[in-house]
């Protein structure tokens, strides 16, 4: 178990971003009057696809370049890939919903054939009903998108993703839980009985990589975060600057900078205005002199006069 688990997150971790299955294909890009790129021309009414494919109550098979109208008339095999389910107008388009006979097989498939061919009776030009869908390399309609591009809706599945689902782990787990479930395999016995060492030690190599780039991430943005919050403190006249680093210091993990945040918010302005706004610069001896109210405001506080003139932007003495 241990080498099929640790030997599959390896392969999702090296492939990156994988395309699931689509859920849904493009039969027509739109209905009315249609083209073919060979120059015929059917009429197609999806309402009346839709309701004939209701009514007759079974799945349409989707094969490989018509398999189904080609060899099988012939009695040869025509294995198809997977089955219409139910058709969907949406926009201008219509689309069948897929079920897959082999999910994992159908982004190779749609590499190799990337358009959709549906075959339909018409003996007078007109589109009676889908009788099957074929995956091709060339596709007779028009305007057809590679099926990559056909349903808007599909995304691609995170790696991570599947790498959680892989280890058994509750869906939103962390890199770091992943890690430890790694570990965790790695310490049920000897590694060496269960997977190479090398297989094991680049898929923990991956994650921790995974890992410390979004520390990285988050200890940048944290940064910036603290870098704001004692700029705003400074200007606020909360802190002096002779103790920037030290909250610097205590914001220096999430839990310290809640606490900082949380603490100067409801701190009161520590020097009030020094009343020296407005008054003329001061000329011999006066640049040394502080006055008794600036004393005293030392004093309280606790500080240096060094402090206090660094603050209030005065000359040292």
């Amino acid at each position: 178990m241990s080498n099929a688990v640790l030997t599959h997150v390896l392969t999702i971790l090296a492939a990156g971003p994988t395309e699931a299955a689509p859920e849904r294909i493009m039969l027509f890009p739109k209905g009315g009057r249609i083209g073919t790129r060979d120059g015929r021309s059917f009429l197609v009414d999806f309402a009346r696809l839709v309701a004939r494919f209701q009514a007759d109550g079974i799945k349409v098979p989707l094969d490989i370049n018509h398999a189904t109208e080609i060899l099988a008339p012939r009695g040869e095999r025509a294995d198809p890939v997977g089955f219409i389910t139910a058709l969907e107008p949406e926009g201008e388009a219509l689309y069948g919903r897929v079920d897959w006979i082999d999910p994992s097989a159908a982004p190779a498939l749609l590499k190799a054939y990337p358009y959709v061919s549906p075959a339909f009776p018409a003996p007078k030009g007109e589109a009676l009903w889908l009788k099957s869908a074929a995956l091709v390399a060339s596709p007779a309609l028009g305007a057809q998108p590679a099926l990559a591009q056909a349903d808007p809706s599909h995304t691609p599945e995170s790696p991570m993703k599947t790498v959680i689902a892989a280890l058994g782990l509750a869906d939103g787990a962390s890199e770091a839980e992943c890690l430890a479930a790694l570990t965790t395999l790695k310490t049920q016995g000897d590694p060496a009985l269960f997977v190479p060492k090398a297989v094991h030690d680049e898929a923990v190599a991956r994650l921790s990589s995974v890992s410390g780039e979004l520390e990285t991430l988050r200890a940048t943005q944290r940064t910036e975060k603290v870098e704001a919050l004692l700029e705003g403190a400074l200007k606020a006249r909360k802190i002096l600057p002779a103790q920037r680093d030290h909250y610097a210091a205590l914001c220096a993990t999430d839990a310290g900078l809640a606490a900082v945040e949380q603490l100067l918010a409801g701190a009161p302005e520590l020097l009030a205005a020094s009343g020296l706004d407005g008054r003329a610069a001061p000329s011999g001896d006066d640049t040394a002199r502080l006055s008794a109210e600036d004393r005293e405001v030392i004093r309280q506080l606790g500080i240096t006069e060094a402090d206090f003139r660094a603050a209030n932007g005065l000359p040292a003495a």
